[in-house]
């Protein structure tokens, strides 16, 4: 693990840059500022004559470079600050070549300059060429490099770069550790992050709005929440960054309803929300299906003029269709005269979920139709599906038992490339499980590239509900060889396997390994196959023993089967014990009583009769 060396150095911690006496570009952590510089600017032409030329814009200016022209020092920065605007790395390599031709590269501030134009357009192995050159290494060279690098993805190089700056004895902006602290999040270095988070406490920087947004999303990402809010409420200004990032960091951490209340008391505070604080919001009121709240939030964002926002719009979409707003999610889709492939994706996972959530099967159906009218609309929309897609799709004729759909769907994965995601490849083997078609299902697991548990466990239970139960304990033996281990669900399917073949032996071995290998303690479901395997067998004062040695109440349904084998096997006396436990449970059950009765006169009881 990287850690902060240490150094020798007294006196308070320099947070201004001390390179030049006039300012270089700001750095602020929230958001740079546009250079303001004159719109005069002098320019030397080859004769030596100078000229002076108003407003010249980014093409003349090129044009001029290659007319042999030289610009006075001060033209550079506003030209090079127009190639970050454009995102023109060929245009910063004309200006780079024509600042080495006229010896301006001797010019600290434009050259560091450079450096940062360079890291933005992404070319970082320019900007680390030109960071190199500079005769003398200012904290803004050291910033802007250390940014490109976090921009770029290749936050353990920003690390590097952040450490090496220490070890030079140069010392950081509240910008520059804001850097290194997102280049810690981006690796989850949590240690590393505590490091520099006491290099901060002994500096009295945490009140800092960049540092303290800095430090609240690194302990979000590495999921401890209580420090990110302390770091959050340390913060003496917080603007919208910083409420945004703690009510998001609940919210990422399972803390929904708090982030809420953060949100609270922010428009408390008169702090306006952006469309990020909006989306996250709208996230959380998911999370607690709250309704009343996403509704106020999208009155708000009206307010706010964030009605056309297309994020903004999904997520409430979303969040209607998962609280069973059918057709207030229905108007706000049919409304949208721009939509993304995020808006499918959205409508075709809500209508999956109400299916679960539909009160009879008609409307379940309803639900699947709709998922898949809109799929259809998005083939002919001209967007392409993504892994998203699919598995939402899947997933939705997996519940309709729609087989037909499913292969036309399967087909539309092989063309694109997208068969090969675990995530659409697990959904493809759920949707042929769910269909009965076992060959197809153990086809599309073989063609897997790799395997998840889900994927593993549902083809396991596939092949035990099937009676092929070599296969599945097969199957669970190669997935324990390939060091995958096995949950409460994954167990489930192979007791079953074990109880269809009524394999005593194995059942009860694998019931032992789940617990002394695994350390997972059995729930109802075990013990209901173990207990339907022995009745099944005719033994049931074993099956009896299993229900005795449970670790909570046995159900309705375990005393059911016991009592319909005891009646099935002839053991009376257990029968009566059962249907005594089973009425205690469901005192109303008509056919529990019609059974019991069945069993007294059977046994010539007729005093029992006559009490029940």
């Amino acid at each position: 693990m990287a850690s902060l060396p240490s150094y020798a150095g007294s006196g308070t911690l320099k947070l201004e840059s001390d390179s030049r006496k006039h300012s270089p570009t700001s750095l602020s952590s929230e958001k740079s500022p546009r250079i303001s510089y004159p719109r005069t600017h002098t320019f030397t032409q080859s004769d030596g004559k100078s000229d002076s030329v108003r407003s010249v814009d980014f093409q003349e200016a090129l044009s001029i470079i290659k007319d042999g022209s030289s610009f006075e020092t001060s033209c550079y920065v506003p030209l090079l600050q127009e190639c970050i605007n454009r995102n023109s790395f060929s245009g910063a390599q004309n200006f780079h070549s024509h600042i080495i031709k006229t010896g301006t590269h001797q010019d600290l501030f434009v050259m560091t300059f450079l450096v940062n134009v360079y890291a933005k357009s992404g070319a970082m192995e320019n900007a680390r060429k030109v960071f190199v050159s500079l005769r003398r290494k200012n904290v803004v060279a050291w910033t802007a490099l250390m940014t490109g690098y976090v921009h770029n993805d290749q936050p353990d190089v920003a690390i590097d770069v952040f450490q090496e700056m220490l070890k030079v004895g140069s010392y950081p902006t509240n910008y520059t550790l804001g850097i290194a602290l997102k280049a810690c999040s981006a690796l989850n270095f949590l240690e590393l992050g505590k490091q520099i988070h006491a290099y901060i406490i002994k500096y009295q920087i945490e009140q800092d709005t960049s540092v303290g947004n800095s430090l609240c999303s690194l302990y979000s990402k590495c999921a401890s929440l209580d420090s990110a809010i302390k770091a959050f409420l340390k913060i003496e200004e917080k603007n919208v960054i910083s409420w945004t990032t703690v009510l998001s960091a609940c919210g990422d951490n399972s803390r929904a309803s708090r982030g809420l209340r953060f949100f609270t008391k922010m428009l408390g505070n008169n702090v306006e929300p952006n469309e990020f604080t909006l989306t996250s919001v709208l996230s959380m009121c998911c999370t607690v299906l709250s309704s009343s709240v996403g509704a106020q939030v999208h009155c708000l964002s009206i307010k706010l003029g964030y009605e056309s926002n297309l994020r903004i719009k999904n997520s409430i979409m979303y969040l209607y269709l998962k609280c069973g707003w059918f057709s207030e999610a229905q108007q706000l889709f049919n409304g949208m005269e721009d939509m993304s492939l995020v808006t499918m994706n959205s409508m075709i996972a809500g209508y999956g979920e109400m299916m679960e959530l539909a009160k009879d099967g008609l409307s379940a159906y309803h639900n699947g139709t709709e998922a898949l009218d809109i799929f259809s609309k998005l083939n002919n929309s001209g967007f392409k599906p993504d892994l998203y897609t699919f598995s939402s799709i899947l997933t939705v004729c997996s519940k309709m038992l729609a087989l037909e759909q499913g292969e036309q769907i399967h087909a539309e994965t092989l063309k694109t490339g997208y068969l090969s995601d675990m995530i659409v490849g697990t959904a493809l083997v759920n949707m042929y499980n769910k269909c009965g078609s076992i060959e197809r299902a153990s086809k599309a697991f073989l063609e897997m590239s790799a395997r998840t548990l889900i994927s593993w466990t549902s083809m396991i239970t596939a092949f035990a509900q099937n009676g092929q139960t070599q296969q599945a304990l097969q199957l669970f033996e190669d997935m324990r060889q390939t060091g995958v281990r096995p949950n409460q669900i994954t167990f489930v399917g192979v007791l079953s396997a074990c109880c269809h073949a009524g394999m005593v032996e194995e059942a009860l071995g694998y019931f032992e390994m789940m617990q002394k290998d695994y350390k997972i303690r059995p729930v109802m479901d075990h013990y209901t196959f173990l207990i339907d395997m022995f009745v099944r067998l005719g033994r049931l004062d074993e099956a009896f023993d299993i229900i005795k040695k449970m670790d909570f109440p046995p159900n309705e349904f375990i005393w059911s089967l016991l009592l319909t084998g005891c009646k099935r096997h002839g053991n009376a006396e257990l029968g009566f014990y059962a249907a005594e436990k089973l009425l205690e449970l469901q005192p109303k059950d008509a056919e529990t009583y019609i059974l019991l009765l069945s069993m007294f006169k059977s046994a010539e009881r007729w005093e029992d009769v006559s009490k029940h």
